[in-house]
């Protein structure tokens, strides 16, 4: 172990190549040095800060390479202590960054308390998102009923991220929204999470959307039949092929086709024959060769 004095010392050392030296061994430091590194990363001497800032990162990188070093929670706690309100913003946001990489269920209480402040909200779900369990995933159900607007397409991505499957009701009532940004997120982590609600979804009408957000409702719907097909629901996923080869678009429809093509059943293929012959060469051409494929893995 480091002596600590010695340490926070050559950190605001005027020689750089000193400072260096001091925060490469930072894993071998005391996490009772965390909140003086704190204040330091606030320095107004750039080459002192700057070396207390990856000082802390040393350190935290030093116990995460380790889930069971012993000094691994005391450095946990230390970091959250950074991200209280009593040190600088800065600081405030490199801990939470360091946190998402170590910060385990135990820590989403305190983590949670930043979720709604506009300067942190956005690491703090990035923290949140990558913690393992329950604990993050309830949090974040939480916390997007009292969310501003502007921030509820974040927090539905996080939720999609976990799988959240208990945030099904909650997309399928965001994909309602008037705001179609909150409305096609909604419909994106509806695809990621890939559990089938009660009842369809009332997707956002398209007329509504900006292409780019035309596609990415496409996306969502088309990763949620996906995930269907995966969990042995053929007909859930059938469905949704079914209503997007409706779809006037070619893209749409070959997408579809794929799909169909990937389920491989006979009801699949029976929809799939309906295409052979389309009047768009794009969607004929891809029917026709996912009718081939369907045919090759059969025989």
């Amino acid at each position: 172990m480091l002596d600590d004095q010695k340490f926070l010392a050559d950190l605001q050392d005027s020689n750089a190549d000193v400072r260096f030296a001091a925060w490469r061994q930072a894993g071998q430091a005391s996490p009772a040095v965390i909140p003086q590194l704190g204040k330091l990363a606030a320095s107004s001497q750039p080459g002192s800060a700057k070396a207390a800032r990856e000082a802390l990162a040393t350190m935290t990188h030093a116990v995460g390479k380790d889930p069971s070093a012993p000094i691994r929670a005391a450095v946990v706690k230390g970091l959250l202590d950074l991200s209280g309100d009593g040190y600088a913003l800065p600081v405030r946001v490199h801990a939470l960054r360091l946190l998402s990489g170590i910060a385990g269920p135990d820590a989403v209480p305190a983590l949670v308390k930043w979720i709604q402040q506009p300067d942190l909200r956005e690491e703090v779900v990035f923290c949140l998102e990558r913690i393992p369990g329950p604990a993050a995933a309830k949090a974040l159900l939480a916390a997007y009923r009292d969310a501003p607007d502007i921030f509820k397409p974040r927090l539905l991505a996080a939720l999609g991220h976990l799988r959240v499957a208990e945030a099904v009701g909650l997309c399928t009532e965001a994909m309602r929204s008037a705001n179609a940004e909150i409305a096609v997120a909604a419909v994106k982590a509806f695809g990621r999470i890939g559990a089938k609600p009660a009842t369809p979804p009332a997707l956002p009408d398209p007329k509504t959307l900006s292409a780019w957000q035309q596609i990415e409702r496409l996306d969502g719907i088309l990763r949620y039949a996906e995930a269907r097909a995966k969990e042995g629901d053929a007909a859930e996923a059938l469905r949704v092929y079914r209503q997007a080869l409706e779809r006037p678009e070619e893209h749409w429809q070959c997408a579809a086709v794929i799909g169909l093509a990937r389920l491989g059943s006979a009801e699949a293929a029976a929809v799939l024959l309906t295409r052979l012959n389309s009047p768009n060469s794009t969607v004929r051409i891809t029917a026709r060769n996912a009718w081939k494929s369907m045919a090759a893995s059969k025989a």
